[in-house]
């Protein structure tokens, strides 16, 4: 009896870290994917404000305020991080449950993500106009339009990164699988 409830209780702790390693594992990805797209933005930024202001230099026009720069990279790290919480994280982590759920293959989750994040910006569209921030219908379908189709690029950096670890172990997993029939 006592035997029966240690391999219980071992099973129970092989489960629990299991379960811990799984969160820890997402978790991580997620992390890696919002740390290289804030990033990115921040470098986007930067190169962009050096440009601009070479150009400025050059053209003989005004160097602007010295504040631009910081508040720029301010609005660039709190901004991607709220898009990459908001609309990346949700549609890339409702994938993979979706994925997961059906049974699909890891690629399967691009389209369903797109998906998601179109309902995400359409929810945000909607809230918009709820607000009286878009005030007809037609200058919603515009905002939702540039709000998806300058997240498209973004949202594919983001479930690159955020899938990367889970598409290697998979790739793994196959190739062994293939060199053992071979065998």
């Amino acid at each position: 009896m006592t035997s029966a409830r240690n391999q219980a209780a071992a099973m129970n702790r092989e489960q629990a870290i299991r379960t811990a390693a799984r969160i820890g594992g997402f978790c991580a990805r997620h992390l890696l994917a919002t740390l290289v797209m804030v990033s990115a933005l921040c470098v986007l930024w930067t190169v962009t404000y050096f440009a601009l202001l070479i150009w400025a230099a050059v053209s003989g026009g005004g160097l602007g305020s010295p504040a631009s720069y910081p508040l720029g990279l301010l609005l660039a790290l709190v901004g991607g991080t709220l898009i990459s919480l908001a609309l990346f994280l949700p549609a890339t982590a409702l994938a993979e449950w979706i994925a997961k759920r059906r049974g699909l293959t890891i690629l399967a989750q691009i389209p369903i993500s797109i998906a998601i994040l179109a309902a995400l910006c359409l929810l945000v569209v909607g809230i918009a106009i709820a607000a009286g921030m878009q005030a007809t219908f037609r200058s919603g379908a515009a905002g939702f339009a540039m709000l998806f189709l300058a997240h498209l690029l973004p949202l594919g950096l983001y479930w690159w990164i955020a899938q990367s670890g889970p598409l290697l172990v998979s790739f793994y997993k196959q190739l062994c699988r293939l060199l053992r029939a071979e065998n």
